[in-house]
């Protein structure tokens, strides 16, 4: 059985929302590992981390290091892995059935995130940071405020002023259309990053508009946008998805 570490909102039916944790959870569900999610918030992590020898898992924009989650652990194996893309190696190395890493593609899927952060998120993050933290609990709450703060130097409700909104959205559809144009070039009917295969790369961009959608709601009208647009490219990815779009237990959807 493999724990995974995810940080929950506090809304019972929408607990789960972190984009880096849906990545794990996505690549377990796909490959029909067993697991089960153990709930830890955000001013905990470090303890956790701390009492059971757990490595750091994220990175400051300036080099330093810090706990967070993913994190697994294995009973197979009786180890702890954190940080999304060791974690996701790991699991398949450990688990090679359904294999997300083809031979001769892992360069290009290791670079392709820093591609999605371009030529998306960073037009996304500012948008969600409010609505994110606004679902927390309070411990988490005080401290996601304060690591934030410090980070973008602006207090979370001015990182996207309402004025700004129509600007920011219309950038992360530009960034959208930019992560379209190559994949038409596999031919317009084709889902994923790399034509008919599904690899890491189609679950790091599930997993980030997973973000949008299980924070900002599926009712909104920016959800119904990013599904509508690139002749709904996304909604046709998303949908392909939801198979395996569960916590913990498939009966779920």
């Amino acid at each position: 059985m493999i724990i995974l570490y995810d940080i929950p909102t506090s809304v019972s039916e929408s607990r789960d929302w972190s984009p880096n944790v849906w990545k794990i959870r996505l690549v377990l569900n796909y490959k029909g590992l067993p697991h089960k999610t153990q709930w830890v918030d955000y001013p905990d992590i470090h303890d956790l981390c701390q009492a059971r020898g757990i490595p750091p898992g994220g990175r400051k924009p300036d080099g330093s290091s810090f706990h967070t989650v993913p994190i697994i652990y294995d009973s197979k194996t009786l180890c702890y892995v954190s940080d999304s893309l060791q974690v996701a190696q790991y699991l398949e190395s450990m688990y090679p059935n359904r294999s997300l890493f083809p031979v001769g593609l892992n360069a290009a899927i290791l670079s392709f995130e820093d591609l999605w952060l371009d030529k998306v998120l960073r037009h996304l993050f500012p948008l969600m940071i409010l609505p994110v933290y606004l679902k927390l609990p309070p411990a988490s709450q005080k401290y996601f405020r304060t690591t934030r703060e410090l980070r973008y130097k602006k207090k979370l409700e001015d990182l996207a002023p309402l004025q700004e909104h129509p600007r920011l959205w219309d950038q992360v559809r530009r960034g959208l259309d930019s992560m379209s144009r190559p994949m038409d070039a596999n031919g317009k009917e084709k889902l994923f990053w790399f034509g008919n295969k599904i690899t890491y790369a189609d679950v790091v961009m599930v997993a980030w508009l997973l973000w949008v959608k299980r924070t900002l709601g599926t009712e909104t009208s920016e959800w119904r946008n990013i599904l509508s647009w690139n002749n709904g490219r996304w909604g046709k990815l998303m949908r392909h998805f939801e198979q395996w779009e569960f916590v913990d237990n498939p009966s779920r959807l």
